[in-house]
């Protein structure tokens, strides 16, 4: 059942992007690169020069695994981000009146209810 909340403190303010985590756009621009040489070797394989194939297919595998493993550590940081995110809204609201109060209060401003 959702709560009430008043119409004077209902705002609305632009929600937080997650921040991106350096080691996901570390792992994306690597395998990005590895991904790049690869497709490289596999044209010098396509060429006709020998001994190129494998280590391109090597090469290609391992970029495309580093951008996968990237994008998932992305996902669960925002995933993480956003679960905060709606914690600290549902903390917000007065369990009593049912008051939006404002970040960092103990007590609600509307009723006096301590905040969880």
């Amino acid at each position: 059942m959702p709560r009430p909340v008043r119409a004077d403190a209902a705002r609305t303010e632009p929600e937080k992007s997650a921040p991106a985590p350096v080691s996901a756009i570390v792992l994306a621009s690597v395998g990005g690169m590895f991904l790049f040489m690869g497709f490289f070797f596999g044209l010098v394989a396509g060429l006709g020069v020998g001994g190129f194939l494998i280590p391109a297919l090597g090469i290609v595998t391992v970029g495309a695994l580093m951008i996968l493993a990237g994008l998932m550590i992305w996902k669960r940081t925002r995933t993480v981000h956003q679960e905060k995110i709606e914690k600290e809204r549902d903390r917000l609201l007065c369990d009593y009146c049912g008051g939006q109060n404002a970040e960092g209060d103990l007590k609600c401003r509307f009723c006096g209810a301590p905040l969880r």
